[in-house]
Order: structure tokens, then sequence, then C-alpha cells
């Protein structure tokens, strides 16, 4: 009964054991998975941060479509508005024919200034 027993209790500690370092190595690999991954959308992440950054402008709630490619450089216009979605921007077409864009998150405070200066 005693050599089961502990063969019970060795069987328990090494399926403990396995599991604690399987996880560990998950969580090392995912770590590194995302980082690998930042490094190389480096560029898109800080393209996505730029066009975030006017987007949230105090004045600004707006921005034309060419104010935005304006201080991006290397990516095509179907990227940055790609880029535009990824951050959560709307295209507003304008009766002019200009594109415009707005963060989905500053909507009523958009309508807000809207109704104020109609």
């Amino acid at each position: 009964m005693t050599e089961a027993l502990w063969a019970l209790i060795g069987v328990l500690v090494g399926t403990f054991g396995t599991g604690l370092f399987n996880l560990h190595a998950q969580r090392r690999q995912f770590e590194h998975n995302k980082e690998m991954f930042l490094l190389q959308n480096r560029s898109a992440e800080v393209v996505k941060q730029l066009l975030s950054d006017m987007l949230n402008h105090k004045t600004n709630i707006d921005r034309s479509f060419s104010a935005l490619r304006t201080p991006i450089g290397g990516f095509t216009d179907d990227q940055i508005r790609v880029f535009l979605h990824d951050i959560g921007a709307k295209k507003v077409p304008r009766d002019d024919g200009a594109e415009w864009w707005y963060l989905l998150a500053r909507q009523e405070e958009r309508l807000a200034r809207k109704q104020a200066a109609a």
C-alpha cells in the first residue's frame, strides 16, 4: 500500500511540475511572439499613433484625408485608410467631394459642435 501511495504522489507531483513548466514556457513564447510582431510592425504602429494624435486634437475633431496623409510617407492611400479604420475612425464625405475623417469616440463631441454652430 505504501509503494502504491508513493507512486501516486510521484505521478501527481510530476504532472503538476510538468504543467507549471509548460505554462511558464508558453507565457515566455507568447511574450516573445508579441515582441517580434511589434518589432516587425513598428512603422505601422507609429503611423497609427500619429493618426490617432491628429484626430484627438483639442480643436480639430475632423481632419481632411489630405491633412492626415501629409506627414506620413512610405504608405499608400489605401494603407492609410486601413490604419484609420484600425484606430476607430470614420470617413465622412463632404459636399465638395473631399474626404474627411473623425474618431468614433468623439462622435458626440462632433455632433454637439455642429449643433452649436448651426
